[in-house]
């Protein structure tokens, strides 16, 4: 009965703020009392709700325990009759309607039913109900056995990738957490983008949280997996014990314990029973995987009778660092062993796609800096020399015959290659350019070396005249001092200003 009232005047209370519109409602501490809830509707003109609050309260008064429930669950779509519109229902954690509520104030005999009330309830067009649960296997039972066909399922899927990185981003700006790309690469990677493990990392009790390096997220790691105190442990052990409570099993935690070795494969009822030598009939068998099934420990394929464990990159670590110890000689250590291969994968695949995609900013900003030579330099010369460091006296941007990235034809050298050659008339200045745009690499003596190696090829393959040859660096994340030493006594421009970019809107 307290339930049926806490439900219904929750409901009464959310519909009255929505149509007023008052948010004070939302709020309101005083929602026991049936007589303040008719004064609010009759003060909101909100008058053909009365009728069914006092419905309810006559229930209440005369301890009609079912009449009240089917009033009470009916009421959204009562409400939405009464006032021709339609309400949206939304239950979240469904599965616990047939475990948490009982009949009697002694809390002795549950309704182990109760969310079958909504056999018809679920059906109305004009009262649509959502439900939603964390527990998927629990909650599917329910539904299956009690809510047959009255409802669609959707599962949500793990973040995009690029999704993952973006929330890791948001929640390092909302807490201010100081954190790199590559940590938020291998964040969003290795969390295989599930949100609850990314929510537990950025919001987790570890206190020397530290996201700048790989071995500071790898203890935050080691610590949400392993440690008794992890959010992410804590909560994946919960969800074993409700299922280990539910059929009082030693054998439960050698079955997960055996999926978790094999997690990338689906295992017949028969290999587990069969490796295992466990001594019991299928029928009990599969009460055990029914129980962690629902627990949401293992999935099923196939005609279920294939298991696999929860096959992410977290799951079993916590599970193995729990329990390893009852199968055989398990040493946590592996463990960490196994998160710093995977990291190492990750980050191996992250410099590859950092490199990648360097290469192709590298490739936009040369063609930016080319349009930017062949239209505008010329005739904002002074502004562009405003941004170019080590520039002649007598240095002007001209109207370039051409401006092409340069790249030698094959009879003469196969291998040669120029970022920007914009070629002047006899008595101005051509330029040779040289492009970077890493995101934390400065350009290099190294490669002030080997570019004005280049220069000196260029010159003597096209027969320019050196005097008239003006060598340029643009490099997005600077020069290193010794590079600009060099590039200053060997007469070579360079610049880093985001400004030479501008026209494009590509400004770093």
């Amino acid at each position: 009965m307290d339930f049926c009232r806490n439900f219904f005047m929750t409901f009464i209370y959310q519909y009255i703020a929505f149509k007023t519109r008052k948010t004070e409602y939302l709020y309101f501490f005083n929602r026991q009392k049936y007589i303040k809830a008719i004064d609010i509707a009759r003060k909101e003109s909100l008058e053909y709700l009365i009728p069914l609050i006092e419905s309810v309260y006559d229930c209440e008064q005369s301890e009609s325990v079912d009449t009240m429930w089917t009033t009470v669950r009916n009421a959204p779509f009562t409400v939405a009759q009464l006032a021709q519109e339609k309400i949206v229902q939304i239950i979240d954690e469904f599965q616990y309607l047939n475990s948490e509520i009982y009949r009697d104030r002694e809390t002795k005999n549950l309704i182990n039913d109760f969310a079958a009330g909504y056999m018809a309830t679920a059906e109305y067009k004009n009262a649509p109900l959502l439900i939603s649960g964390s527990w998927v296997g629990w909650l599917m039972k329910d539904l299956i056995t009690m809510l047959p066909g009255r409802f669609q399922t959707l599962s949500l899927d793990p973040l995009p990738l690029d999704e993952a990185i973006e929330m890791i981003r948001k929640y390092a700006n909302f807490y201010q957490i100081p954190i790199t790309d590559d940590v938020m690469y291998l964040m969003a990677s290795l969390c295989e983008g599930n949100p609850f493990y990314i929510s537990s990392i950025m919001q987790g009790t570890y206190l020397k949280k530290d996201l700048t390096t790989r071995q500071g997220f790898l203890a935050i790691l080691e610590f949400e997996t392993l440690n008794p105190n992890g959010t992410i442990k804590k909560t994946w052990l919960d969800y074993f014990h409700a299922a280990i409570s539910k059929i009082n099993d030693q054998h439960a935690r050698h079955i997960v314990l055996y999926l978790c070795k094999h997690r990338h494969r689906f295992v017949s009822k028969k290999e587990i029973k069969t490796q295992l030598q466990l001594e019991m009939t299928d029928d009990q068998l599969d009460q055990k995987l029914n129980a962690l099934y629902m627990a949401d420990m293992i999935n099923r394929g196939g005609l279920n009778y294939k298991f696999q464990a929860v096959n992410d990159n977290i799951f079993d670590k916590v599970f193995m660092g729990e329990y390893g110890n009852d199968v055989d000689d398990f040493d946590t250590k592996e463990i960490t062993q196994t998160y710093q291969r995977m990291i190492d994968d990750i980050q191996k695949k992250y410099r590859q796609l950092l490199g990648k995609y360097n290469q192709k900013m590298g490739l936009y900003t040369e063609y930016v800096l080319i349009d930017q030579l062949m239209y505008s330099a010329h005739k904002n010369s002074d502004y562009f020399k405003s941004l170019t460091h080590n520039l002649p006296q007598n240095f002007e941007f001209v109207k370039y015959e051409r401006v092409w990235s340069y790249k030698a034809s094959p009879v003469l050298r196969n291998d040669f290659q120029v970022d920007i050659f914009a070629k002047a008339n006899e008595g101005t200045y051509s330029i040779i350019g040289e492009v970077k745009r890493r995101s934390t690499q400065k350009f290099s003596l190294k490669e002030a070396r080997l570019f004005f190696e280049k220069i000196e090829t260029l010159i003597q393959m096209e027969g320019l005249d050196k005097t008239w040859v003006q060598a340029f660096v643009y490099s997005v994340n600077g020069f290193y001092k010794n590079a600009l030493t060099f590039m200053k006594k060997n007469g070579i421009a360079w610049c880093d200003d985001s400004n030479w970019l501008e026209r494009h809107g590509v400004a770093s």
